[in-house]
């Protein structure tokens, strides 16, 4: 009798929980469908991705001297290579972008489930590992118009192929291009590379490790070479400018503070994997108890054998990996105050989750409390996601009515994508105001013609938009609270904003909201037009 109870009660637990699995991710695949489906910007640079995606849809190279800088793209363009062509049939939209993004962020999924599956977890535990990855890479820039879905796919796939191919040398093959197809989606996602020569070095062997290391490198500058002859500008935007950025923008305080809020999202799985590790430790005592002497004398190192790895025994992939991205968050990435948490959601959270639920799933007994934590893990993953869709819509009607009857205008990158529609010139994309930083470089990347350095290519481009303003040939401006106008570095007798005032009266100032997420809030945006002389 007691047996049939305890047998129905883990029944009804099991079934409960099932049902909560259910709940989640239907709640979270209808929370990504809302994100998908948004008809205006989710943060403040998505239209500069659309502004990308028709350059290359219209053949044009973002990274040629004609393009700079105001159809720059900060990111590589890979992804904007793969949408581009889409375009032509449903049209250059958030909703396009963000849905492309969405297969690519369940692709990802679907490698957190094999990878899980692989490392012995359960299907239910492999399972909500996925569901949980589904719901962090919802989280902030991810999901929306951006190279992140298709980078991180891209970065998975190439430490997932070698591991489950025993890192044969045709898997490493693959591994290499899919490594730099995806830094050439974003950059930071080559690491994946470095991911796999290290545990080779650790756990497989150390001249194959190296080999392959500088088989990587090999072709990453035969390919770098390539794009940076065909596209001069790809190191200045791409690499520079960013890096100078990233420096102008990092914070040791932020990383502290995202990783305190990823560990309290996270808590109840840390219980899991604390209690996991702890049983684990108990059984593996009790079952070395009596090789106690033996164990003492076994060597752990191996530096003699350049065949053999540098540990004899062998590492846990999927940790070394968590590892790994541990570190690359708290030294580089997570001092970036700009992408709260998605780094963190990105490069922890597969190998966190897939190395957890994979010691759970060893654990047999004390399934029914571990599973109240996961249903709390649940909870804190959804509710961190945003709730409300709304948007006041009055101020955007009458922006775009106001874009509709103009034919040059200034546009603040809220707007792009109608600017984009209309087919008129764009003057600035998301990455404009960062083109004067990619002038931090070594000496001997300069360009050799002077009238083409970024300085020179800077001081035309503001002369055009000065020209312009004292012709009154832009037909309006919309200037957000962000958007710094384009000053000369060299005359400082010429102020653009001083001239604006000279030849344009603002008309109205609106409050353009986003949704309520990171990333969204209101702006303020100011309306110029001309002063006529009736």
């Amino acid at each position: 009798m007691t047996y049939n109870l305890l047998t129905t009660a883990r029944l009804t637990i099991k079934g409960l929980f099932l049902i909560c699995i259910g709940f989640f991710v239907i709640a979270i695949a209808h929370n990504h469908f809302n994100l998908i489906s948004h008809g205006f910007p989710l943060d403040y640079n998505e239209g500069g991705m659309l502004v990308t995606t028709s350059a290359i849809a219209q053949w044009v190279n973002p990274y040629s001297l004609e393009s700079q800088p105001s159809l720059i793209s900060l990111y590589p363009v890979f992804y904007n290579m793969l949408v581009a062509p889409l375009t032509h049939v449903f049209g250059n939209s958030f909703e396009l972008h963000r849905a492309v993004s969405g297969l690519f962020i369940l692709g990802c999924c679907a490698l957190c489930y094999f990878l899980c599956r692989r490392s012995s977890g359960e299907r239910t535990e492999s399972f909500v590992a996925a569901a949980l990855l589904y719901a962090g890479l919802l989280y902030y820039s991810t999901p929306v118009a951006s190279p992140n879905a298709l980078g991180l796919f891209l970065f998975l796939s190439a430490i997932t192929i070698p591991w489950a191919n025993g890192f044969s040398t045709r898997s490493l093959g693959v591994t290499i291009v899919l490594g730099v197809l995806a830094f050439y989606t974003k950059q930071y996602f080559i690491a994946c590379l470095g991911y796999v020569a290290l545990y080779m070095f650790l756990g497989e062997s150390k001249k194959r490790a190296i080999y392959f290391g500088l088989s990587c490198l090999t072709v990453f500058i035969l390919v770098l070479t390539l794009v940076q002859y065909t596209s001069p500008y790809y190191l200045d935007d791409t690499f520079f400018a960013v890096q100078s950025g990233a420096k102008i923008a990092s914070s040791d305080e932020k990383v502290i503070e995202q990783l305190k809020e990823f560990s309290q999202i996270y808590f109840p799985l840390l219980i899991i994997l604390a209690f996991s590790i702890a049983n684990r430790l108990r059984l593996r005592s009790i079952t070395s108890g009596q090789s106690t002497k033996k164990s003492c004398e076994r060597k752990y190192l191996n530096f003699s054998d350049f065949s053999q790895p540098l540990l004899l025994r062998k590492p846990n992939y999927i940790w070394i990996c968590c590892a790994c991205s541990v570190i690359i968050f708290v030294l580089v990435l997570g001092k970036n105050r700009g992408n709260h948490l998605t780094y963190a959601f990105q490069l922890i959270s597969p190998f966190f989750l897939v190395g957890t639920f994979a010691l759970m799933s060893r654990i047999q007994k004390w399934r029914g409390p571990l599973s109240v934590l996961i249903v709390f893990a649940f909870y804190n993953s959804y509710t961190m996601l945003p709730a409300d869709f709304s948007v006041k819509e009055n101020n955007w009607r009458k922006v775009r009515a106001e874009i509709a009857k103009s034919n040059d205008v200034y546009a603040s990158t809220l707007v792009l994508k109608e600017i984009i529609a209309k087919g008129d010139p764009i003057y600035l994309s998301g990455g404009t105001r960062y083109f004067l930083l990619g002038n931090n470089k070594p000496a001997f990347l300069v360009k050799s013609d002077p009238a083409n350095t970024i300085p020179e290519v800077w001081e035309r481009y503001v002369k055009n938009i000065h020209k312009k303003i004292r012709n009154q040939e832009f037909d309006l401006l919309l200037i957000d609270n962000w958007m710094r106008l384009p000053n000369t570095q060299k005359d400082s007798d010429v102020d653009t904003e001083a001239l604006l005032k000279e030849y344009y009266k603002k008309s109205s100032r609106m409050i353009l909201p986003l949704m309520k997420k990171h990333g969204g809030g209101d702006f303020s945006l100011e309306v110029w037009r001309p002063i006529t002389t009736d």
